[in-house]
C-alpha cells in the first residue's frame, strides 16, 4: 500500500479539522467573539484616527493607540483559542462539552492568558516601532524575526489550554514542539490560509462593489460581503484551532479514544518522509 506524503496527510487531517467543525457547529461560538472584539476595537480605533485627523503627531498618537488597543483584541483571542481547545479536548476524548465548559476552562487559565497576551503584545509592538524607524535592512531583520516569532508560538494556545504555563514556558514549550511538527504544522496553517484566502475573493467583490455603488444596493453588498468574510474567518479560525490541538497532542502521543482522527496518526503522526519536506525529529 502506498504510504502518504506529507502533503497528502496534512491534506486529510484538514478534511477532518473541517468535518470536526461541520459537525460541532457550537465551536464556531469561540472564534464569532473574537471576531466580534476584534471588530470593536479596529472601529474604536478608526473613530480615533478620524477625529484626530492628519499630520505628524496624529500619526503618533494614532500609532500610540493603536498599540494599546491591541492588548484586548489580542487578549480576546487568545482567550476564546483557549475556551475552544478545552471543548475540543473533552471532544476529543470522546466526551460532550458544552461552550460553558470552554469558558470556564478559559476563566480558570485568566492570569496565565494576560501574561501571554502581554508578552505577545510587548513583541509586537517593538517589531512595529522597528519597522518605523530602521532603514530598509533593518526592517528585513525585523520582520525575519516577526516570522520566527509567529512559527515559534503557533501551539501557544493549545500549550495555554493544556498546561498553564507561564509565558516564558509557553514560548519554550511551543517552540520545542513546534520543531518536532514543523513541517505539517506550516503546511496545515498556510493550507487552511490559503483555502480561505480563495474564499474571500467573492465576499470581497461585494465589499469593493458596496463601497462604490450609489443608492440602496450599496450597503446591501456591503453587509453581504462583511457578513460573509465574518463567518468565513470564524470558521477559518476554529479549523486552524482545531488542526493545532490534533498536532500538539500527537506531538505528545496523547490517546484521542475513539475521536475523529484515527489511531495510526496519533501513534505515527506524519509517518517517514515521501513529500515536499526533509525527515526531522
Amino acid at each position: 500500500m502506498k504510504q502518504e506524503s506529507r502533503r497528502q496527510r496534512a491534506g486529510r487531517l484538514l478534511r477532518i479539522s473541517w468535518s470536526v467543525v461541520r459537525e460541532d457547529r457550537r465551536l464556531l461560538v469561540f472564534p464569532a467573539v473574537s471576531a466580534a472584539v476584534s471588530l470593536l476595537v479596529g472601529a474604536g480605533s478608526f473613530g480615533l484616527a478620524r477625529a484626530v485627523g492628519g499630520g505628524a503627531h496624529a500619526r503618533r498618537i494614532v500609532l500610540i493607540a493603536g498599540l494599546v488597543a491591541s492588548y484586548p483584541a489580542t487578549f480576546a483571542a487568545i482567550f476564546c483559542g483557549v475556551a475552544l481547545a478545552a471543548v475540543l479536548a473533552r471532544r476529543l476524548d470522546g466526551e460532550d462539552a458544552r461552550p460553558a465548559d470552554g469558558w470556564r476552562a478559559a476563566r480558570e487559565r485568566i492570569g496565565v492568558i494576560a501574561a501571554w497576551t502581554l508578552l505577545t503584545c510587548t513583541v509586537g509592538a517593538a517589531l512595529r516601532l522597528l519597522e518605523e524607524r530602521l532603514p530598509l535592512a533593518g526592517r528585513i531583520a525585523a520582520w525575519l524575526f516577526g516570522l520566527s516569532w509567529s512559527l515559534a508560538t503557533l501551539l501557544a494556545v493549545p500549550v495555554l489550554a493544556y498546561e498553564g504555563l507561564g509565558p516564558i514556558a509557553t514560548f519554550r514549550r511551543s517552540a520545542e514542539l513546534f520543531r518536532r511538527r514543523w513541517a505539517e504544522q506550516t503546511l496545515g496553517t498556510v493550507g487552511i490560509g490559503a483555502a480561505f484566502g480563495f474564499a474571500a475573493v467573492p465576499c470581497v467583490v461585494l465589499l469593493m462593489a458596496g463601497a462604490f455603488s450609489s443608492g440602496a444596493a450599496g450597503p446591501i453588498l456591503f453587509a453581504l460581503g462583511g457578513g460573509g468574510l465574518l463567518v468565513l474567518l470564524a470558521v477559518q479560525t476554529a479549523m486552524d484551532q482545531v488542526f493545532r490541538v490534533f498536532v500538539y497532542r500527537s506531538a505528545l502521543g496523547l490517546d484521542t479514544g475513539d475521536g475523529p482522527f484515527p489511531a495510526t496518526d496519533l501513534q505515527r503522526p506524519f509517518g517517514p518522509y515521501r513529500g515536499w519536506f526533509p525527515p526531522h525529529d
